[in-house]
C-alpha cells in the first residue's frame, strides 16, 4: 500500500482585520481509499491576539499518516477561523479548504479564507453592533465546494501553514514525482 506522510505546522493567520482573539478549528478530509494509520484528523489551535504587524501565530504542530490503495480522493485540510471577544462569545470569521500537495518536500502555503457575507442591511447592523456572522450548517460546502457558487461571500484572511510531504510507494500506481 502507498503511504502519505504530512509533517508541519498550522502557522499563524495574516491579514486579519479582529483585534481580539482568533483560533482555528481543522479537519483532514480524504476519500473512500484513505485510511488514517495514525494522527488526529481534527482539532483545533490555541487562541491569540495579533501583533504589531497584525500577524497572529499558532504554531499548531500537524502530525498524520495514510495508507492508500490508489489516488482517488486525495486528502485536503479544512479549516474554520473563530473569533473569541473578550466575554467568551465565539463565532465563525473564516473557512478555508486546501488540496494537500501532492508532491514530496518543504511547502508553504497561504490558504485563503471566506465567510457568507451580509445580504440585507438589517444583517450588516447586527453584525456590527452584536457581533457574529453567517455560519455555514452544512460543512460540505467548505471541502466540497459544490453549492458554494450559490453563496455570496466576502474574502477574508490567509491561513499559514508550513508542511513536509513524504511521500512512500506511489510508483507502483505509476505516480512519478521528482
Amino acid at each position: 500500500m502507498a503511504e502519505f506522510h504530512i509533517l508541519g505546522e498550522i502557522r499563524g493567520v495574516t491579514n486579519s482585520e479582529y483585534s481580539t482573539s482568533l483560533f482555528c478549528r481543522y479537519s483532514f478530509q480524504s476519500g473512500p481509499n484513505w485510511n488514517l494509520v495514525s494522527g488526529c484528523s481534527e482539532g483545533q489551535t490555541i487562541s491569540g491576539k495579533p501583533n504589531y504587524n497584525n500577524y497572529i501565530f499558532w504554531s499548531h504542530p500537524l502530525d498524520v499518516h495514510y495508507v492508500t490503495k490508489g489516488i482517488s480522493g486525495w486528502p485536503k485540510i479544512n479549516f474554520q477561523v473563530s473569533c473569541l471577544d473578550s466575554i467568551g462569545r465565539s463565532w465563525v470569521v473564516g473557512y478555508g479548504s486546501f488540496g494537500l500537495p501532492t508532491s514530496p518536500g518543504n511547502h508553504v502555503i497561504k490558504v485563503p479564507s471566506w465567510v457568507p457575507a451580509a445580504s440585507t442591511v438589517t444583517d450588516r447592523i447586527r453584525q456590527y453592533f452584536l457581533g457574529g456572522s453567517h455560519q455555514i450548517i452544512h460543512n460540505d460546502v467548505v471541502g466540497f465546494g459544490v453549492d458554494r457558487y450559490k453563496l455570496n461571500t466576502q474574502s477574508k484572511e490567509n491561513v499559514d501553514l508550513n508542511i513536509n510531504v513524504i511521500l512512500r510507494n506511489f510508483h507502483q500506481f505509476g505516480v512519478e514525482y521528482n
